[in-house]
């Protein structure tokens, strides 16, 4: 999925804003990992570098 330069602007604004917020949190660190690698492989699908399970298939044995 791609969007438009200004819509990714504002996303990146509030990614920026939401990892100071887990970061600025009393979640223990793994929990915090959890939700900022989420948090960021969503905007990066978003601009079209992210496949959800992309990974997955390149391991799988054919």
């Amino acid at each position: 999925m791609q969007t438009d330069s200004e819509s990714l602007t504002e996303i990146s604004r509030l990614l920026d804003m939401y990892i100071n917020e887990i970061q600025s949190s009393e979640l223990k660190p793994l929990a915090a990992n959890i939700y900022l690698t989420h948090a960021k492989n969503f905007v990066r699908w978003i601009e079209g570098e992210f496949v959800p399970g992309g990974r997955l298939e390149k391991n799988k044995v054919r």
